[in-house]
């Protein structure tokens, strides 16, 4: 069984929503500029007591100093949580000691109390705000300081499919987890979509007949064209697949009635092998 992470956001509604998962789910917890650390910690722990896997987003930029690094590992360790996902964080200018994930990662391999798992985010369809040579040579970086990898949101197959044989042909063993949509209104997800910059998959759907005319319907988009086509490369974690991601912001229920049901995908805890393994575990942060 393919393993299928959840991502959640440290926000009102949270708890409610987290309650739909299945029991000892993965969930990653994302972190803004806006909330801070102390919130995707708070969130984390609630979810370590409703007995979750829990992987906190640790935002780079948000990161004083060693010590105030330091102090967050030590209460990772206290949760007994072994997972965290690296990212730069959409603050403009860092706090401290670290202005982007790779920093954080550096500085992270010489801690005592580092995770026993670190991801990193990647993205087949470029950032917005950053260059694909310069995205490239960052991911090649993290790769020798990483666990795994988590893509960004893609509404379509062949984006992710194209980098992800690219990143086999130069070499990246590194386990990729597919990042996906969960089950939503249309017209979020394109707004969504728009604010994140991705504009591949946005052209994708625009492209698509009657979408445009969609937006105005109740009905909720699945993405099942996508996983069809994601499907043969799922499980593969040499030039595919190890998992996938659910960017689910926070409309869990539906997600996962449609992936239990249609896809047979929801893995408990039980099921979800180490990344590196065949199958693990978000990436609308920046990756500077």
């Amino acid at each position: 069984m393919t393993a299928t992470r959840f991502e959640l956001l440290p926000i009102a509604g949270m708890q409610e929503a987290a309650r739909a998962l299945p029991e000892g789910a993965v969930v990653s917890v994302t972190c803004s500029p806006r909330h801070g650390l102390e919130r995707t910690l708070e969130a984390s722990e609630w979810l370590v007591g409703e007995g979750f896997h829990v992987v906190p987003h640790l935002a780079a930029r948000l990161i004083q100093d060693r010590a105030h690094l330091e102090r967050l590992l030590e209460h990772l360790a206290q949760l007994g949580i072994d997972d965290a996902f690296v990212v730069g964080g959409d603050t403009e200018q860092p706090v401290g000691a670290f202005p982007h994930g790779r920093a954080l990662l550096e500085a992270l391999a010489g801690c005592e109390l580092r995770p026993a798992r670190l991801g990193v985010p990647a993205y087949p369809e470029g950032h917005h705000r950053i260059e694909a040579t310069a995205l490239q040579c960052d991911l090649e970086a993290k790769a020798a300081l990483a666990d795994y990898a988590v893509t960004q949101l893609c509404f379509e197959a062949q984006p992710l499919l194209a980098w992800r044989e690219r990143q086999r042909r130069l070499g990246m063993t590194l386990p990729v987890v597919a990042g996906i949509p969960g089950v939503m209104e249309p017209r979020r997800l394109l707004a969504i979509a728009l604010r994140l910059g991705l504009g591949p998959s946005v052209r994708a759907l625009r492209r698509r007949s009657g979408w445009m005319s969609r937006l105005l319907r109740p009905s909720p988009y699945y993405p099942d064209g996508l996983l069809e086509q994601l499907a043969p490369r799922l499980g593969d974690p040499l030039g595919g697949f190890v998992g996938l991601h659910v960017y689910t912001f926070n409309r869990v229920e539906a997600a996962r009635r449609w992936l239990d049901r249609r896809w047979g995908l929801v893995a408990p805890r039980a099921a979800v092998a180490e990344p590196g393994g065949g199958a693990v575990t978000s990436a609308g942060e920046p990756l500077a």
